[in-house]
């Protein structure tokens, strides 16, 4: 027997599973995409009687665009609309996705060299460096001072 999804669609549930959990009440409800390399999703769940909407698009383009985002909030106009998410492949160029769209990037496909690849977690794999946080610049005081109590 054979699945109905693509693997990618596969990895794509499992980063929309992460980031919102079905523990919270969230219910992932897939929806036509005007965009054929796009996948939509409109998720949904229930808080205090209110209904919480978020559009979702997963997109696998270097440069993604947010059309199939737009029209997918276009079409939640009547309910509230919690945020607009845009899930990308690491080293995707997001620079041009304006500021309400919450930017999720995969951990399982990145860019390498303008290419999409899997980031598999075997021996050859290739590896992004996490960007490091710089420390906090604190007053520095001497060993030798002696401390006031």
């Amino acid at each position: 027997m054979g699945s109905a999804h693509d693997i990618m669609q596969t990895f794509a549930y499992k980063e929309i599973r992460a980031h919102f959990r079905e523990y919270d009440g969230w219910e992932c409800k897939e929806v036509p995409s005007p965009s054929t390399r796009d996948m939509t999703c409109i998720l949904s769940r229930e808080v205090r009687g209110r209904k919480e909407s978020v559009a979702l698009v997963v997109s696998y383009d270097e440069e993604p665009s947010t059309l199939s985002l737009e029209v997918l909030a276009a079409s939640l106009n009547g309910k509230a609309l919690k945020g607009q998410y845009l899930i990308v492949p690491k080293a995707a160029n997001v620079s041009a996705i304006p500021e309400p769209v919450h930017v999720i990037t995969m951990d399982a496909f990145g860019f390498v060299e303008g290419k999409l690849v899997w980031l598999t977690k075997k021996k050859n794999a290739k590896h992004y460096p996490q960007p490091e946080t710089p420390a906090k610049a604190e007053a520095a005081v001497s060993a030798c001072e002696p401390h006031v109590a």
